[in-house]
């Protein structure tokens, strides 16, 4: 099927969540950064019959979502008794010395704003943050004068009809239901290999699966990141830097679970640049949460549905292979940190069911991007987060796959998980025939799963002998 035509079926079987991509995308506030949710709103608010007004989407932006330029012009604003509403992504940090509540006000450059602890208390995420949200602002007078949210409305979300959004399925073939994927995700389905677009359809199976642990290693510029931190509310995403026992499991000075136990899917990006702190002790919660979704620290047991996953920029060959290759055995892992390398780190390699072949995954250019007829970002955000909680897909899978006595369990759970998130996501009804599931769900999950068992034989040659049990799961 044509551009014009995959359009055209979009839009008659999701007339009022779909939205032109390339419109979307060309929706913009000066020098602000915003998620593809928040464009797909605007676009999809501001419409007549298909068109966007954008006369009025440019108003609503001056309005609501100011580019840095306007800072001064609003702070003064402010400092002049009016309110301001404003859409930004509002972040709230705890200075337990000060017992206070400390805002930051991305839209104004302002990180040290106070917030109502009822409207914390009601929107806990804001402590993860950022959230998306209308906030109202105010400037209270003082001895140092300060700058108060004193309302907080997060975006609202497209309601979904789970139901109908499976009858829909019908409609499509499985390269069209693809096709539809891809558009929803950002990325032009033409542009792309079929090879290449399993892998890309692949980053949502941490958003449509419960407990899935996935790594991907590949070149810079292959929008690893972009799923995660454009698409969904769901998932928590940290490039680089710092990450803490307290952030990631539990604060103990606050009291309060970390981000692992507030979203669906939980990415650490370019991990060669990230620190654990402390790291043995993450190391041993990590371990414990990817194998059975509970962990312990400092006294306090959680739980957690999670997903999680490590993300990874690898050097590539002339031949557009990774530097020493995948099928060369030799290790992707010579730039990542230490303690994923060698034989000690394969016990927590173990725990991660599958690795998506990033460096089979071309660099973005301009036409990669949608430029067509795809689901409203926030929509599609909340089908995968629905479709995560429904348990004949699981079902499904387990009655439909076999595996000898004397084979791994993290093996078959590992492709069963994976298998289930492909079920999810390309046939949702669950109308598929059995040469359908094997191609599509089964063999890209025994693949992921080989990709992760030969790094492993790799770095400890224990586990040669079980590279080639991984194909023993049918």
């Amino acid at each position: 099927m044509n551009g014009s035509g995959l359009d055209n079926l979009i839009g008659e079987c999701f007339p009022d969540v779909s939205v032109h991509k390339g419109v979307a995308g060309s929706i913009g506030a000066g020098e602000r950064a915003i998620p593809a949710f928040v464009r797909d709103w605007l676009v999809s608010r501001y419409s007549v019959g298909g068109e966007p007004d954008r006369s009025r989407i440019q108003q609503f932006l001056a309005e609501h979502l100011p580019d840095k330029q306007q800072r001064e012009f609003l702070r003064n604003r402010l400092m002049n008794g009016e309110q301001l509403t404003l859409l930004d992504g509002y972040e709230v940090t705890v200075d337990l010395r000060k017992g206070e509540r400390v805002l930051k006000i991305p839209a104004l450059d302002i990180f040290d704003a106070k917030v109502l602890g009822s409207i914390v208390d009601r929107n806990p995420l804001l402590l993860s943050g950022p959230v998306w949200g209308a906030g109202r602002l105010e400037y209270r007078f003082g001895e140092q004068g300060e700058v108060w949210m004193t309302e907080f409305h997060p975006m609202q979300t497209a309601n979904v009809d789970l139901e109908y959004f499976l009858s829909q399925r019908q409609r499509f073939t499985v390269d069209e239901w693809r096709a539809l994927l891809m558009r929803s995700m950002g990325y032009e389905p033409d542009r792309y290999t079929p090879t290449q677009r399993t892998w890309l359809i692949a980053r949502l199976a941490l958003l449509i699966q419960p407990r899935v642990n996935l790594m991907e290693l590949a070149p810079k510029g292959t929008g690893k990141s972009y799923v995660f931190s454009q698409l969904s509310k769901y998932g928590w995403l940290i490039s680089g830097g710092i990450v803490t026992r307290a952030k990631l499991f539990y604060d103990m000075a606050a009291r309060l679970p970390g981000v692992i136990t507030r979203y669906d899917a939980v990415i650490l990006d370019e991990v060669q640049t990230i620190r654990l702190q402390p790291e043995g002790e993450i190391l041993g919660a990590l371990k414990g949460f990817l194998e059975y979704g509970e962990f312990r620290v400092m006294g306090f047991s959680g739980n957690s549905e999670a997903g999680f996953a490590l993300l990874a920029n690898i050097p590539i060959g002339p031949d557009g292979k990774p530097a020493g290759g995948a099928r060369r055995r030799e290790s992707l892992f010579e730039t990542l940190p230490h303690w994923l390398r060698g034989e000690d780190a394969t016990a927590l390699l173990d725990r991660f069911h599958g690795m998506i072949p990033g460096w089979e995954i071309p660099r973005i250019q301009r036409d990669h991007i949608a430029n067509g007829v795809g689901l409203r970002a926030d929509y599609f955000a909340e089908v995968l987060h629905e479709l995560r909680h429904q348990e004949q897909h699981a079902d499904f899978v387990k009655q439909y796959t076999t595996a000898p006595g004397d084979a791994d369990k993290r093996d078959v759970t590992a492709i069963q998980r994976l298998a289930t998130a492909f079920l999810r996501l390309y046939f949702p009804d669950l109308h598929v025939g059995r040469d359908e599931f094997d191609h599509y769900c089964l063999q890209p999950a025994r693949t992921m799963r080989s990709l992760i068992r030969e790094q492993m034989s790799i770095m400890d040659r224990e586990y040669q002998r079980q590279v080639a049990a991984v194909e023993c799961v049918l």
